[in-house]
């Protein structure tokens, strides 16, 4: 049985995971129209492309703390499980 704060822990992990994901590929689609900009010549391209740019990265770092809660977990359920084995 998962305590409060592992269910939280794993709450958070689905969120910031979630969230990573949807960044990740609209900074992708931003990018790739950013792209397209510059080819046909329109002006804001630089700023269109920067902005995608900054939307991947905040996509991956929202993936890295997902990945962060996910192990905090993890660790914890261990933790609970050697210290049921050890009464």
């Amino acid at each position: 049985m998962k305590t409060e704060r592992e269910k939280k822990l794993i709450t958070k992990y689905w969120l910031y995971g979630g969230s990573g994901a949807m960044l990740l590929g609209t900074g992708l689609a931003v990018l790739l129209h950013g792209s397209k900009m510059k080819e046909v010549g329109e002006d804001p391209w630089f700023w269109v492309s920067t902005g995608g740019f900054a939307l991947i990265m905040s996509g991956l770092s929202f993936i890295g703390d997902a990945n962060r809660f996910r192990t905090m977990a993890d660790v914890l359920k261990e933790l609970d499980q050697r210290a049921a084995a050890q009464q």
